[in-house]
């Protein structure tokens, strides 16, 4: 009986070694990690790869179905942007727009990102000035509040948030929460449960069923609330106390960026939420017809965004852009898209674009072979390239691999800072003309396996603000240096050099 087993596992594992070496489509290092596996853990190699690789689930067949009705409600609005900017170009008034139209084109073409404007903006770095501005709007809230998470704690601030939620529901708002099932598993169900016995809805992104977890590895890593259509606050904080500093059992000078929006661009994310939660009834079989996918977009969200459309080519840009909108993009990806890495084509060709700065914090940095690359040509070129990781990190494993990247960045010009603290901001700027601010991180699992949303902004008074919060921060940090990496003892390197081989993989 054992050695039955033991010839249909080793046979299996033949399946997909062979299954790697000639048909992964991945980069090689990535496929070599997954040899690796295979070979070094027969049996418990292929329960892994089908987990883990990314390729035997990107979304139910009902949710791909459904995703051409969504993407058909701002087709007309995306053509017509496409159209003008095809045939218009040379017409675009001189400023940030027009020296970033390749960008701005790419994200309307690879990623269906429309153009459009948002009218003001507020930054935060601080968790607690964060919860106590965003629990001040969700007071005010009148007709909706549509939340999407990836951590959501029981906690001082989540317990707060979660009473509010309720009152509102009660008073008739209509409130809708997505929380990530893997980011909040700590968080008990019943915990969601009261917003739905006071009228809200509450649901988890990919239940992870026993059995059946293939989803385990696509996860909603998104952060957003949106009141009213109006309010949006999005970046890099999920919902609880470690985020504000005030957790009782993680201590790490938690620092993040959180950006407050309103605008046309915030009906533009509403319609992103509406889509997640759609396919989240989609995948549960709760979305039984393209006309029942109809009901998950209301009239007056597609009104709204028929009012972008201006027939008349520069009447279409005055429109968007008042004399001190910011001209925006939000780009979204996930691994149900054909283009699974849109946000990181936008960084990159961002990166490519810069004469003179790239500043960049991430939390963690283990980039792939195109980002590293898009870096070391700007240093090269004569670019200042400079990035804020932290000093103590949330995971070991991720601190080793990424200081083995940025001990050989450093190398190609490339300089380090180490943020006392943990440092969970996800925001880039270039040259000082355009910024983004995120939820996406510099690894291969936001890049291709989360479903993600960056916000780029195309105004130089904008991006002065974030190059400043970027100084502001630098200033307070330890300046990496390659003797500093050089003088570790060798096994430690020899530790950062073994995770760094399985970073495809983190």
């Amino acid at each position: 009986m054992f050695g039955t087993i033991m010839s249909i596992l080793t046979g299996l594992n033949v399946i997909f070694i062979v299954f790697v070496l000639f048909f992964e489509r991945a980069e090689s290092s990535r496929r070599f990690v997954w040899l690796l596996i295979l070979f070094f853990l027969p049996g418990a190699g292929g329960i892994l790869y089908i987990l883990l690789s990314g390729h035997f689930f990107t979304g139910s067949h009902r949710m791909k179905q459904m995703s051409a009705v969504t993407k058909g409600i701002f087709e007309p609005v995306l053509n017509e942007q496409r159209s003008y900017i095809f045939w218009n170009s040379e017409r675009i008034s001189p400023g940030v727009v027009k020296d970033y139209l390749p960008l701005i084109r790419m994200n309307l073409n690879s990623s269906d990102s429309l153009i459009v404007s948002t009218d003001t903006t507020e930054v935060y770095t601080d968790g607690k000035d964060f919860f106590e501005a965003l629990c001040g709007e969700l007071e005010k809230a009148e007709k909706t509040i549509f939340m999407e998470y990836f951590i959501f704690h029981e906690d001082k601030i989540g317990k707060r948030i979660m009473d509010i939620l309720c009152r509102k529901a009660g008073e008739g708002v209509v409130v809708k929460l997505m929380y990530d099932d893997l980011g909040s598993l700590f968080t008990k169900t019943k915990f969601f449960r009261r917003l739905n016995a006071a009228g809200g809805q509450a649901r988890p992104f990919f239940q992870i069923r026993v059995g059946l977890p293939f989803t385990l590895n696509y996860r909603n890593h998104r952060k957003l609330t949106l009141i009213d259509g109006k309010i949006a606050f999005t970046g890099g904080m999920n919902i609880g106390d470690e985020y504000a500093n005030q957790s009782k059992k993680r201590h790490l000078n938690w620092r993040d960026t959180v950006v407050r929006m309103t605008g046309m661009s915030v009906l533009l994310m509403q319609g992103n939420f509406l889509m997640d939660w759609y396919f989240q009834d989609a995948w549960m079989d709760r979305a039984k017809t393209i006309e029942h996918a109809r009901k998950y977009f209301p009239g007056e969200l597609l009104g709204d965004v028929k009012e972008i459309i201006v027939n008349e080519g520069p009447a279409l840009w005055r429109k968007l852009f008042s004399s001190d909108a910011i001209p925006t993009q939000i780009v979204t990806a996930g691994p149900n898209d054909m283009r699974k890495a849109d946000i990181e084509n936008a960084l990159v060709k961002m990166i490519m674009s810069a004469h003179e700065s790239v500043y960049l914090q991430t939390p963690y940095f283990t980039p792939d072979d195109e980002f590293s690359m898009a870096l070391r040509i700007a240093s090269y070129s004569g670019v200042r390239v400079e990035i804020i990781i932290p000093r103590d990190w949330d995971k070991w494993y991720m601190r080793d691999a990424s200081y083995e990247f940025v001990r050989e960045m450093m190398g190609d010009g490339v300089k380090f800072y180490l943020y006392p603290g943990f440092i969970h901001s996800k925001m880039m700027v270039v040259d000082g003309k355009v910024a983004t601010i995120g939820t996406t991180n510099i690894d291969e699992r936001s890049f291709n396996l989360h479903y993600e949303q960056n916000v780029f902004f195309y105004q130089e008074a904008f991006a002065a603000k974030c190059e400043n919060i970027f100084v502001k921060d630098r200033g307070k940090c330890l300046p990496a240096s390659e003797e500093y990496f050089h003088s570790k003892f060798i096994l430690r390197r020899a530790v950062w050099s073994f995770c760094k081989l399985f970073s495809p993989l983190m």
